[in-house]
């Protein structure tokens, strides 16, 4: 564990010995228990990522970005170009069949006879791509432009194959990963059901919006605590559904977390009804459970407040 870690771990430690203090009444276990899912989260945000995306510096031949990477099981330089096809270098691997193809690149689209090539893999980062066929054409003059050999052109298609994006401000591959993919796929589904829920509030639709609650929801606000589906959907019932003009929630959600079976994530939220404007920003936690993502934990406070009806 990096010291993230263990600060992290520290703050929890310190919060659980105090809420075990026999304060009359509970009174520090109720003080501290809205901070456990806070400490949570904080933990695990600044320890040392364990799992991150593969980020490959650019290198340079000239002015064209380059990269290494392993091809037949040997080290190679390829150009990574976005306008052309992946290709290799006829010097560099000189085997296979002649045929006709036709080849892509930042001069346009030609007919060319070329070598087939078939690379047993091609490692890219941690990323590898087995069986490739790739036509292999004279690339000196790339090499002597730059001075250094080229091996082979890393194009739009194998680019888009390994989920590779460039960012030349600083200078960097980045190679999606499979828990990128599955984090992309969790938070796509947490979007998608939270504005389900976002529109049963506004249509005041108190079945589908308490279905969107987990039965264990824990809510807290600047003045209330709330625990369990029933208490929190009727305090969004009792304040803002079935009036007119109907109340309105706005609440866009940034900052996504996946931790295990668990998204977290930060919003702001704008609710305007018969109480006034409210404006103010939180953290909520979801859950996967039946199919839908529903809140598990949510933290906010009013950031600004005007009283009186629309």
């Amino acid at each position: 564990m990096g010291n993230g870690g263990l600060f992290g771990a520290r703050i929890a430690s310190m919060v659980r010995a105090a809420s075990r203090r026999n304060y009359p009444g509970g009174r520090t276990r109720r003080l501290f228990r809205p901070l456990f899912p806070l400490v949570i989260l904080f933990a695990v945000m600044i320890a040392p990522d364990t799992v991150c995306g593969q980020e490959i510096p650019l290198e340079h031949c000239d002015t064209l970005p380059v990269i290494p990477v392993a091809a037949a099981g040997r080290q190679a330089w390829f150009l990574v170009d976005t306008a052309a096809t992946s290709m290799l270098n006829l010097e560099s691997f000189a085997q296979g069949p002649t045929r006709d193809i036709r080849v892509t690149s930042w001069t346009g689209t030609l007919a060319t006879s070329a070598k087939e090539v078939t690379i047993a893999e091609l490692v890219v980062g941690r990323t590898t791509l087995v069986g490739l066929k790739l036509p292999a054409i004279d690339l000196s003059a790339i090499g002597k432009a730059c001075g250094k050999q080229i091996d082979g052109i890393l194009g739009v298609d194998l680019l888009g194959k390994i989920g590779a994006t460039i960012d030349l401000k600083r200078e960097l591959l980045h190679v999606t990963t499979s828990e990128e993919e599955r984090d992309a796929e969790l938070i796509s589904e947490t979007r998608r059901d939270m504005e389900r829920c976002t529109k049963a509030f506004n249509d005041s639709n108190e079945d589908t919006f308490a279905d969107c609650l987990d039965p264990k929801i824990a809510l807290f606000t600047a003045n209330e605590e709330l625990y369990g589906r029933e208490q929190v959907a009727a305090y969004f019932r009792d304040r803002y559904f079935h009036q007119t003009p109907p109340a309105r929630l706005e609440i866009p959600e940034s900052a996504f977390h996946p931790i295990g079976d668990a998204v977290w994530y930060e919003y702001e939220f704008t609710i305007e009804s018969e109480r006034g404007r409210l404006h103010g920003r939180g953290m909520a936690m979801c859950r996967k459970s039946d199919g839908h993502w529903r809140m598990a934990s949510m933290h906010h406070s009013v950031v600004q407040s005007e009283p009186g009806g629309r």
